[in-house]
């Protein structure tokens, strides 16, 4: 009978070493992960500028081909119904509503609402004068402006999108 007593105590001590080392492997993935979780998330968000940087190229190389109409069609991820993306006289992305734009440039690009994505991302018009940031009061006044999307994460990283020129700028920190 002892034997079989040491038995289930040696199996109860096993037990309790396996749970302990899985506790200590789970608090050091755990740690590990909390501490490098802005650099996960600044490899997302990099990789978002770029893909956004390449249908806005193949957006692009599209109204080349297609002899500059004012919208061209793309076949769609999520339809089997072509894109229609509206764009402007130098044929890169736009849209002529005047809210919310950047966000509706995002929707055309990304095809995933912005409210969707995994972590937070904020879009914001930017309006500049001969290189000088101005509010959107100022602009209205007149002058000629250049209008950029910027897309912001929450700590502060962000792309922009040159409306007129068509280029995406890398992820800013």
């Amino acid at each position: 009978m002892s034997s079989n007593s040491e038995k289930k105590e040696k199996s109860l001590a096993e037990f309790v070493v396996i749970v302990a080392l899985v506790g200590v492997m789970m608090a050091i993935f755990i740690n590990f992960f909390i501490k490098n979780e802005s650099q996960f998330t600044h490899a997302g968000f990099t990789t978002i500028a770029q893909s956004f940087n390449t249908k806005v190229n193949t957006v692009h190389a599209q109204w080349m081909m297609d002899r500059q109409p004012s919208v061209v069609y793309l076949a769609s991820l999520n339809s089997a119904q072509k894109q229609a993306v509206p764009v402007n006289k130098a044929g890169w992305i736009d849209v002529h509503q005047r809210q919310l734009s950047c966000e509706a440039i995002w929707q055309l690009v990304m095809e995933i609402p912005i409210s969707e994505m995994t972590f937070p991302v904020s879009a914001i018009e930017v309006h500049t004068t001969n290189g000088k940031y101005k509010s959107k009061s100022q602009s209205e006044r007149g002058s000629p402006e250049k209008s950029e999307c910027r897309y912001v994460i929450l700590d502060g990283s962000y792309f922009q999108y040159n409306r007129a020129k068509g280029k995406v700028s890398n992820v800013i920190k």
